[in-house]
């Protein structure tokens, strides 16, 4: 063979493990190895090595692969290794900005809070949960999470706590290759970690205001350390799709023509400040003022703003939180177009930590109750139990989401009911 096919060999060769999938590895994109600090691990991340080796490039967070604290030949091998798949351990940055190197593979997980527990399973992972929140199994919340009539084997799994007070000895015992924990800064994830030598991974699954934020790269997270990225990627094209489809809708609508809607969280003056699905499905949330997620209010700053809409937080019959009874039977809030148009619903929100899977059932939800001659023929019901198959595999999820939080139903085959 000459020396001119030998190079263009070695070209075509090149542009194989440049651009082919199983040799790329995309969405998380805080590994060591992507030296080049784009979102996918691949042969040009590798050429970037050498060129910093050489002198030619500058040096990155990522490029060192190893996480020796130099950049050499080492970390092209780990870099390759990574691309397909064989490395014996990755070292990333978890959603606390913390370094963590994790195992591979990973069999073994233990997760500290329900939050995290609903993206392990989402992202394929619930068969190698050995350990969960105490939460998650405790008599007081148990019979309301969705996850466990989809997964009832975790129900049997031993409760270790939570993140914010982890039973660190239960967490050795178990042997977990990692913990998955929540994310309320650096410090309960570092505990864990320092106190069990377990690699603790901080994750948060929260959408910001736009649909955006946390809980996709929770996803990307969850599905890098468990092995499951194909996974990850799926699931964060069908949110998109689904947010995608109101969007069209709502996107036309004038903001002078948009409902005003008031979300309350804890009692009526403790709203969400920031839930995706309002402002997806079109609304205006009239307390997304600051950078909480959840704020205190006055009852006359209520009355000001005169919601169109009020939604209830509601995750289960009893209604602790409120009712809609409470608000239209309230002789302050007489004057509100909400009270006074009988446009006071319960809605699901977030239990016992955020649950993005839920909040984008809520997105047609909310977009039939406050533009219903727009989204006349939307089953919700319908739709909303073929979103949560997506995610659990289940049939019927929704159906009985609705009936637990007594969400509103529409009649069948009708376009215009109370909306």
């Amino acid at each position: 063979m000459n020396k001119k096919l030998l190079v263009l060999v070695g070209i075509a060769i090149y542009a194989i493990l440049l651009s082919s999938p199983a040799l790329a590895s995309a969405g998380y994109s805080k590994i060591y190895g992507n030296a080049n600090e784009d979102d996918v691990l691949d042969m040009r991340d590798v050429t970037y090595i050498k060129l910093v080796i050489f002198g030619k490039k500058p040096a990155t967070t990522f490029a060192d692969a190893n996480y020796d604290g130099k950049i050499s030949m080492l970390d092209i091998g780990q870099t390759k290794l990574i691309i397909l798949g064989k490395e014996k351990k990755l070292t990333l940055m978890d959603m606390a900005d913390r370094i963590v190197t994790v195992p591979r593979p990973i069999e073994r997980i233990v997760s500290t809070f329900p939050e995290e527990t609903r993206v392990i399973v989402e992202v394929d992972g619930a068969d190698k949960l050995v350990g969960v929140s105490s939460y998650l199994i405790a008599d007081r919340y148990a019979p309301n999470f969705i996850m466990l009539i989809a997964y009832p084997q975790l129900k049997e799994l031993p409760g270790v706590g939570s993140y914010r007070e982890p039973n660190l000895e239960q967490i050795v015992t178990l042997n977990p290759d990692v913990v998955i924990s929540g994310n309320s800064g650096p410090d309960k994830a570092n505990l864990i970690q320092e106190k069990t030598g377990i690699p603790t991974v901080a994750l948060s699954a929260k959408f910001d205001y736009k649909g955006e934020g946390g809980a996709f790269e929770a996803y990307r997270l969850a599905g890098k350390v468990i092995g499951n990225e194909e996974r990850a990627e799926e699931l964060i094209s069908f949110i998109n799709e689904e947010f995608d489809k109101i969007r069209a809708v709502t996107s036309e609508i004038p903001d002078n023509e948009r409902v005003r809607v008031y979300y309350l969280c804890f009692g009526l003056t403790r709203p969400y400040c920031a839930y995706a699905p309002i402002e997806i499905a079109g609304g205006i949330n009239v307390a997304r003022i600051g950078s909480e997620s959840v704020i205190t209010v006055s009852k006359e700053q209520i009355i000001a703003w005169n919601p169109d809409i009020i939604l209830i937080h509601s995750t289960s019959k009893s209604h602790t939180l409120g009712t809609i009874e409470d608000i239209q039977s309230d002789s302050d809030l007489q004057s509100i177009n909400a009270v006074k148009n009988d446009k006071v619903y319960y809605s699901k929100g977030g239990y016992v930590g955020g649950n993005p899977t839920t909040a984008v059932t809520e997105v047609p939800y909310m977009a039939k109750l406050f533009y219903p001659e727009k989204f006349g023929d939307l089953d919700v019901e319908e739709e909303g139990n073929r979103i949560l198959e997506k995610f659990y595999g289940i049939d019927g999820l929704y159906t009985w989401m609705q009936e637990n939080c007594d969400l509103y139903k529409w009649e069948k085959n009708r376009k215009n009911e109370k909306g």
